[in-house]
């Protein structure tokens, strides 16, 4: 399940790209999982992560990309606690020859913390928008990650107010719209319950930068689909780019 502070960084993409997207404090909630007020209204965000095939047997094309996932969170929550007021962009390219294992993931993260730390880039120079370092092998060798990482870009901008590390992967990407439907079609069953505390509510079906996720943003070229939320977007969090489906 995707961190709160992963769908938080989703949103604030939605504020700055999709037209009429709430503009309000985010407050955490469960059904749905965030509650907006504007003037005297409540409006719902319930937040989906698109993931190719998934149902509710599971997704098994997602189990490697989920671990490599949760080594980034545990980095970052593990980096953050120590700098609380600086936010990085990480973008890890790992090694699909060496598996990593739940088990192993929480030592490997302490790791990829520490090498983050040592790489951490300089304040942009007034007029840039961000600064960068990248890993060289002799920085993974120090650190016991040569045999896990390939790539390692570390990008600070100025200003920001969250870090996204993530681990961003090829893969095919979709135009199953059936696929899609299915799986916002499964998010309505806890209308009825979202109306009792909201005036409206959005879904937002997103997609990150992992092969299992992606979907192709031209097949949603035009397309509408009937949705008992009052609004339904499709986000490519990675680039940003949307496609209003409903509302």
């Amino acid at each position: 399940m995707p961190s709160k502070e992963v769908e938080r960084a989703v949103l604030a993409v939605c504020l700055k790209t999709v037209p009429g997207f709430p503009d309000g404090l985010a407050r955490d909630s469960e059904s749905p999982d965030f509650l907006v007020s504007v003037g005297n209204r409540t409006i719902g965000i319930e937040m989906q992560e698109f993931i190719q095939g998934a149902s509710v047997a599971g997704a098994p094309a997602r189990e490697a990309e989920s671990i490599r996932a949760t080594v980034m969170r545990m980095a970052q929550q593990e980096f953050e606690s120590r700098h609380p007021d600086t936010y990085l962009y990480v973008y890890a390219s790992w090694n699909r020859s060496t598996a990593l294992n739940r088990r192993t993931a929480p030592d490997v993260a302490r790791q990829l913390a520490f090498l983050v730390e040592n790489l951490m880039p300089p304040s942009p120079a007034p007029g840039q928008v961000m600064s960068r370092r990248e890993a060289s092998y002799l920085d993974l060798e120090n650190t016991a990650l040569a045999d896990r990482l390939t790539h390692l870009h570390v990008l600070l901008y100025s200003p920001a107010t969250y870090g996204l590390w993530a681990s961003p992967e090829w893969g095919i990407a979709s135009r199953d719209l059936d696929d899609l439907k299915a799986q916002i079609q499964a998010k309505e069953s806890k209308i009825a319950t979202y109306r009792q505390s909201c005036d409206e509510i959005w879904l937002v079906v997103y997609a990150l930068a992992l092969p299992s996720g992606g979907f192709d943003m031209e097949a949603l070229g035009g397309e509408r689909i009937e949705s008992s939320f009052d609004h339904v977007v499709f986000l490519d969090a990675v680039s940003g780019t949307y496609a209003l489906l409903a509302g």
